[in-house]
Order: structure tokens, then sequence, then C-alpha cells
């Protein structure tokens, strides 16, 4: 189930001293979809994902999320109410490939995450398809 489909543009500068998404323009269609929901006998790893398409091909606002999925991340789920542990991050470009962020040091005001970017499977490939047709 499709819960949010829009377009989020950051234009690289610093806004009463919060950390931009990068620091390079960029524009990304974003649509976060709900995968399952948990039963008794049924839990998912990552109940959500959210897919994510650059909008600009010119060099300027081409900024590609691959490293700064992070900061990205961080916006998304404090806007929309996510887990970005229990979010499956997906980025169609070339190739879809996916981000896991886990926790891995806790600063006093900030988390910073280990981030792995992969191929994405097979079986997450099954489940996203009918929702990257129309991106």
């Amino acid at each position: 189930m499709i819960l949010h489909d829009i377009i989020y543009e950051w234009d690289g500068k610093s806004k009463a001293g919060e950390k931009p998404v990068s620091w390079w323009p960029g524009s990304y269609r974003v649509r976060i979809v709900k995968l399952g929901d948990d039963t008794k006998a049924i839990r998912y790893l990552f109940p959500i994902a959210v897919i994510l398409k650059s909008q600009k091909d010119t060099k300027p606002l081409h900024t590609s999320l691959k490293n700064y999925i992070d900061n990205f991340a961080k916006k998304l789920s404090i806007t929309y109410g996510l887990d970005i542990e229990k979010t499956l991050w997906v980025e169609l470009d070339k190739e879809i490939r996916v981000a896991q962020l886990n926790p891995d040091q806790k600063l006093s005001n900030e988390t910073l995450y280990t981030i792995s970017w992969r191929p994405a499977r097979p079986n997450e490939l099954a489940m996203i398809d009918p929702y990257i047709k129309d991106m």
C-alpha cells in the first residue's frame, strides 16, 4: 500500500544550523510503501520501503543519495514517523540498490549509522515491483 508519494527537493544550504541532505542541490521522487502488517505468524524485518528515484538529470542537481542516505533518512523519518532501522531504503538508478541503516554510535545529540548498500534481492524486487513500474 502506498502511504506517501512526493517529490523531495533540497537546495544544499544549511537552514537554522540544520545539516542539509547534502551540500549540493538535488531532487528525488519518494514513494513510501507499506510492505505488510505483522501478525502472530509473520514478522517483517522491513515492513516499510522508501523507494527513491532521482528527478534531475542535469549535473548540478543529479546528486546520488548513496553517500547521503543517512541525512536523508533522518529527515524523512522525522517527517513521516519512520523507524530508520526497520525501513528498506531503495534507490532506483541503473541498478536497483537497497540500503540498510544500523545505529553505530550515539553522540550527545545525534546517532551515526553504519550503511550497507547492496543490489536488491529477488524477493525484495518481487515485493516492490508493483510500486516501481510508474516511477
